[in-house]
């Protein structure tokens, strides 16, 4: 029992010290976090940077479609040598553009048919071109006889030589539709005019060969001879004559009712080259009438000439392919029949 005693004894200082250390632990620790703030660890974390989104990269647009020919070749600036020929239209730069290239290429080319055909192609326009301005401009001449120097001079310019073999295969149709028009030939005379009288004959033949029935319309009193049946004359006959500006007799028209002029002839000119103006001019007048065209002007008829080489008797044929070939003899023996 007494060493028990003795042995608590001992032992207390050494309990007093550690509840001591106890009661001092916590507010060390509670000072330590306050110097701290609010952080109660060594460490701040580091903060965790977003992930950036990886944008995906933009799909590659497929290569541009290679423009085909057909497209590339209308369009002027694209347009090369290699396209061949191409209508320009109105445009007249590509149409120079065109000239330069192709007789180019054909000069330069050798031996190259292919060259030497797109010139062609190109040179079948210009002529087409100048077909109808052709007409146009032989039509405008003899409406106004001002454009007309062989008015002055008509004996060294036609010479009065016939010229028959003119007159075109569809002649007497024409013919016929203007009887049906009812319409008529008017020459427009003086009594005191030379050419007027060696004319009259010339101007009975027409009259004849076309079944139209001719009026003398005589800018004086006096009726041509052998005319005198249908005659009208100064007080009737100038009035019209002025409105169509009959400044040289003589002057013959075409009046188709109820309104239409078509002037065919002024001074000394062959009965060959009248019927053919009356078939051309009538012609090219019907084509307007269809199509709607508008282009008269100061008494003279609207008229078409693009369309000239159907008067002629020309047809449009088959297309041709773009590779053409030949024909093989199969194709030959069934065209002539020797084949089934």
């Amino acid at each position: 029992m007494t060493r028990l005693l003795a042995a608590l004894l001992c032992a207390l200082p050494l309990i007093a010290f550690a509840q001591t250390a106890e009661r001092e632990a916590p507010a060390t620790s509670l000072q330590q976090n306050a110097e701290k703030g609010w952080f109660f660890y060594e460490q701040a974390p580091k903060k965790e940077e977003p992930v950036a989104e990886q944008k995906q990269p933009a799909p590659t647009p497929p290569p541009p479609k290679e423009a085909k020919k057909e497209d590339k070749c209308k369009d002027p600036k694209a347009w090369t040598a290699d396209c061949g020929f191409v209508d320009p239209g109105k445009d007249m730069a590509f149409q120079e553009k065109e000239r330069d290239a192709l007789l180019q290429n054909m000069s330069l080319s050798n031996n190259d048919p292919k060259a030497v055909e797109a010139f062609q192609y190109y040179m079948r326009w210009v002529m087409g071109r100048a077909s109808e301005v052709a007409n146009l401009w032989y039509y405008n001449t003899v409406q106004n006889p001002d454009l007309d120097a062989s008015v002055n001079q008509p004996i060294s310019s036609f010479g009065l030589r016939l010229m028959t073999d003119v007159r075109s295969a569809n002649a007497q149709e024409m013919y016929a539709a203007l009887k049906k028009e009812d319409a008529i030939l008017i020459l427009f005379s003086r009594s005191d005019c030379e050419f007027c009288h060696s004319m009259a004959p010339t101007y009975q033949n027409v009259a004849h060969d076309t079944g139209l029935p001719l009026y003398d319309a005589s800018l004086d009193d006096t009726c041509l001879p052998g005319m005198t049946a249908n005659c009208r004359t100064g007080k009737d006959s100038i009035p019209p004559a002025e409105k169509l500006s009959v400044t040289t007799v003589p002057a013959l028209f075409l009046y188709i009712q109820p309104s239409t002029w078509i002037r065919v002839a002024t001074g000394v000119t062959d009965s060959a080259t009248i019927e053919g103006r009356i078939v051309s001019f009538f012609s090219a007048y019907r084509a307007a009438l269809l199509k709607g065209i508008s282009n008269g002007s100061q008494g003279r008829a609207s008229v078409d000439f693009s369309d000239a080489d159907k008067v002629s008797g020309n047809q449009k044929g088959v297309t041709a392919p773009a590779e053409s070939k030949l024909p093989t003899d199969d194709d030959v023996k069934k065209m002539l029949g020797d084949g089934k």
